[in-house]
Order: C-alpha cells, then sequence, then structure tokens
C-alpha cells in the first residue's frame, strides 16, 4: 500500500467521528512508460497514451468509490480528477498502482502549520561588464559576461547580495598605458537556481548545473530517435 501523499499535513477535528468525516482530493493518474510506445509513429504513441490514460480512468470510475467527481485535461486525455470522499475512502485509493492520491481539505481539519525557515542554497547570477578605459572613445568596446555563483536564500536575495557588492568589481587600475581602466557591472541579466544547498553535490563526477537558457538556432543536425 502506498503512503497518502500528504495526510500528515492535517489535524482531525476529534469531534467528528472519522466514519463521518470527508475529503477533498485530487487523483492523478499515472503517466505511462513511453518505452513501449517507441516503435510506433509520433501521432500513433499520442493516441496510445490517450487511449491509456482514458482506460485508467474508466477503471479508476469502476471501482465505485465516489460519485461526483470533476475530470481535469481533455474528453480525449484526462489527467486527474478532483472529487470528495469519505476518509476511510483514502486508503483503499492508496492500494490502486495507476493513481497518485493528494488531499486538498478535510473537513473540519485544520492544517498543520510549518515554520519551515529559509534554506539557502547556490545560485548563479549572470552580468555583463562594461570594460571602461580612461578618454578612450572608440566606436566599439569590449565587454564581460560574468557568471558569479553564490549562496542565497531566493533569487531576489541573490540579486541584492550581488547589488550591494558590485562597486567591488569597478575598483580602478592603471594598464600598461597609463589609462585607469575599470570594469564596471552595467546589468544584472539572469539568475538560475542551481538545485543544491550542499556544497558536497559539486564533487558529483557527472558535474552540477550552474547555468542554462534555452535559444533557438538553426538547425545543425537531425536525430532519428534512434
Amino acid at each position: 500500500m502506498k503512503s497518502l501523499f500528504n495526510m500528515d499535513d492535517w489535524i482531525l477535528d476529534n469531534k467528528i467521528p472519522v466514519k463521518n468525516t470527508l475529503a477533498d482530493i485530487s487523483i492523478s493518474l499515472i503517466y505511462p512508460d513511453y518505452q513501449q510506445f517507441l516503435q510506433l509513429k509520433p501521432k500513433e504513441r499520442v493516441r496510445k497514451i490517450d487511449e491509456y490514460l482514458k482506460a485508467n480512468l474508466d477503471k479508476l470510475i469502476s471501482f465505485k468509490l465516489f460519485d461526483n467527481y470533476t475530470t481535469i485535461g481533455t474528453k480525449r486525455r484526462p489527467t486527474s480528477v478532483k472529487t470528495k470522499v469519505m476518509l476511510h475512502v483514502l486508503s483503499k485509493l492508496s492500494e490502486l498502482d495507476f493513481i497518485n492520491v493528494r488531499i486538498d481539505a478535510i473537513d473540519g481539519a485544520t492544517p498543520v502549520e510549518k515554520n519551515i525557515a529559509p534554506v539557502a542554497g547556490f545560485f548563479c547570477v549572470r552580468m555583463t561588464i562594461a570594460i571602461e578605459i580612461e578618454n578612450l572613445k572608440t566606436k566599439k568596446q569590449d565587454i564581460e559576461q560574468r557568471f558569479v555563483m553564490l549562496k542565497a536564500e531566493s533569487f531576489e536575495d541573490a540579486y541584492a547580495k550581488i547589488e550591494r557588492n558590485k562597486d567591488d568589481y569597478a575598483t580602478p587600475y592603471l594598464n600598461p598605458d597609463g589609462r585607469l581602466v575599470r570594469w564596471r557591472v552595467e546589468s544584472f541579466d539572469d539568475c538560475f537556481d542551481i538545485g543544491t544547498i550542499e556544497l558536497a553535490d559539486f564533487n558529483n563526477p557527472e558535474g552540477i548545473e550552474v547555468y542554462s537558457k534555452l535559444k533557438t538556432r538553426k538547425r545543425k543536425s537531425y536525430w532519428d530517435g534512434k
């Protein structure tokens, strides 16, 4: 039997007998393993997945564990169901291996208050650095795309920390021509949540993704899926 996703998030009202308690729930249909459809053409794969999800919805309804429900998704491809059930029905639903159940509310129950302190994780801030040279007015100017990794509690916190220290980047120095040079932070362009809070994760032999940005380009290759 699977454990219910968030049963521990609720404090039941002792004045209401469990057998009379109703719960609002969301039941998601588990997406099939695509490997079984790879021998088919793309449109046929889509049709088979639609049929798979529709069949599992019909199977779920056939157990008659609830009456009224709302289907999420489309008629062709249902993805989940919202309904209201007696609390004891949850244990029966948890025995079904083709669904996941989340409790949205329980009549008379109080959500457990979770005072979770913010946890600092690693972020990567992408910034544009303008390289400025004293009294130099050429038409073109060198810039640097700089990526700085730091610990922060959120995107906003990461930007704020970089902002507070940005003047440290612009400390001028003399170049070989005797001109002052400074590398000035011109803009903060992006912030990427690296998705880890542990420094030890950087020892992963596969490496760790510190920045990512999607772009579109002219196609250079073709893949047939094999």
